[in-house]
Protein backbone atom coordinates (compact mmCIF):
# COMPACT_ATOMS: atom_id res chain seq x y z
CA UNK A 1 0.00 0.00 0.00
CA UNK A 2 1.62 3.10 -0.84
CA UNK A 3 1.49 6.13 1.13
CA UNK A 4 -0.24 9.70 -0.46
CA UNK A 5 1.98 12.50 -0.28
CA UNK A 6 0.08 14.90 -1.75
CA UNK A 7 -1.62 18.51 -0.87
CA UNK A 8 -4.42 18.92 0.64
CA UNK A 9 -6.91 21.78 -1.51
CA UNK A 10 -8.90 22.54 1.22
CA UNK A 11 -6.21 23.41 3.34
CA UNK A 12 -6.17 27.05 3.58
CA UNK A 13 -2.58 28.79 2.05
CA UNK A 14 -3.18 32.20 3.22
CA UNK A 15 -1.94 33.78 6.28
CA UNK A 16 -3.42 35.32 9.54
CA UNK A 17 -5.37 38.22 9.43
CA UNK A 18 -8.11 40.22 7.05
CA UNK A 19 -8.20 38.74 4.04
CA UNK A 20 -8.03 41.41 1.13
CA UNK A 21 -11.11 41.19 -1.59
CA UNK A 22 -9.32 40.96 -5.28
CA UNK A 23 -11.00 42.00 -8.14
CA UNK A 24 -11.82 38.72 -9.45
CA UNK A 25 -13.28 37.22 -5.86
CA UNK A 26 -16.54 36.48 -5.99
CA UNK A 27 -17.70 39.00 -3.85
CA UNK A 28 -16.24 41.68 -6.13
CA UNK A 29 -17.91 40.02 -8.97
CA UNK A 30 -21.36 39.93 -7.81
CA UNK A 31 -21.45 43.64 -6.57
CA UNK A 32 -20.22 44.46 -10.45
CA UNK A 33 -23.17 42.75 -11.54
CA UNK A 34 -26.09 43.67 -9.27
CA UNK A 35 -24.28 47.52 -10.28
CA UNK A 36 -24.32 46.50 -14.17
CA UNK A 37 -28.13 45.16 -13.91
CA UNK A 38 -28.69 48.26 -12.44
CA UNK A 39 -27.77 50.20 -14.98
CA UNK A 40 -29.40 47.96 -17.77
CA UNK A 41 -32.97 48.47 -15.64
CA UNK A 42 -31.99 51.98 -15.36
CA UNK A 43 -31.56 52.44 -19.08
CA UNK A 44 -34.82 50.92 -19.79
CA UNK A 45 -33.62 47.41 -19.94
CA UNK A 46 -32.58 47.78 -23.72
CA UNK A 47 -30.47 45.04 -25.04
CA UNK A 48 -26.64 44.84 -26.29
CA UNK A 49 -24.58 46.75 -23.86
CA UNK A 50 -23.94 44.16 -21.09
CA UNK A 51 -19.84 44.34 -21.54
CA UNK A 52 -20.70 48.63 -21.51
CA UNK A 53 -22.50 47.90 -18.23
CA UNK A 54 -20.45 45.51 -16.86
CA UNK A 55 -17.27 47.77 -17.25
CA UNK A 56 -19.09 51.33 -16.23
CA UNK A 57 -20.11 49.15 -13.17
CA UNK A 58 -16.57 47.89 -12.37
CA UNK A 59 -15.01 51.36 -12.70
CA UNK A 60 -17.64 53.05 -10.56
CA UNK A 61 -16.79 50.30 -7.93
CA UNK A 62 -13.08 50.86 -8.26
CA UNK A 63 -13.58 54.77 -7.93
CA UNK A 64 -15.77 54.29 -4.74
CA UNK A 65 -13.54 51.91 -3.04
CA UNK A 66 -10.15 54.06 -3.59
CA UNK A 67 -11.97 57.24 -1.93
Amino acid sequence: MSKETGSNPTTSTMSAGTPRMGPNSAETQDRIALRAYALYVQRGRQEGRALEDWVKAERELVSASSK
